[in-house]
C-alpha cells in the first residue's frame, strides 16, 4: 500500500468531481481497448508538455529513481507519466510514494507543483491543489 498523489497539466481537472471524472473516463477506455491495439494515450514516450518536463526533471533531480536506489528512493512504484488520461488531452503522472516518506515528499511535491503550474490531486483526502492564484474551474 502506498501514499499515492496524480499531478495533472494546467489543463487539467480542477475539482474532485472533474478529477473522478476524467480517471472513470480512463477506467474505462482501458477496460474496452481492444487487445493490441494502441492509442495515443497509451504512447509513454510522447514528450512532456513544459511544466510537467519541469515537474519531472525536479523529481528525478531531487529523488532516485527506485531503479537506481531502491533503499533510498521515496517511491513504492516509480512514476507513471501518461501523455493524455481519459481521453483527452491532459498529461497526467502517477506517483506512489511509500507512506515512512509521505509527509515530507507531499510537502516538497506540492512546492514543486505551485512553482510549475501543476494540478496536484490526493485521493487519500481527496482534494484537488491548485497552483497559488488559481481559481477551481
Amino acid at each position: 500500500m502506498s501514499f499515492d498523489l496524480i499531478a495533472f497539466s494546467p489543463n487539467g481537472p480542477r475539482t474532485v468531481s472533474d478529477v473522478r471524472e476524467v480517471l472513470d473516463a480512463e477506467e474505462q477506455r482501458l477496460v474496452t481497448a481492444k487487445p493490441g491495439l494502441a492509442s495515443v494515450t497509451d504512447n509513454a514516450l510522447a514528450a512532456a508538455g513544459p511544466q510537467m518536463a519541469r515537474f519531472l526533471d525536479e523529481l528525478k533531480r531531487r529523488w532516485p529513481s527506485l531503479e537506481a536506489d531502491p533503499d533510498g528512493s521515496p517511491w513504492s512504484v516509480s512514476p507513471i507519466w501518461k501523455p493524455a488520461i481519459g481521453g483527452q488531452a491532459i498529461e497526467a503522472i502517477g506517483m506512489a510514494i511509500s507512506w515512512s516518506r509521505a509527509e515530507e515528499i507531499y510537502t516538497a511535491l506540492v512546492e514543486i507543483a505551485a512553482d510549475r503550474n501543476v494540478i496536484i490531486y490526493d485521493p487519500q483526502t481527496p482534494q484537488v491543489i491548485c497552483p497559488p492564484g488559481w481559481a477551481a474551474s
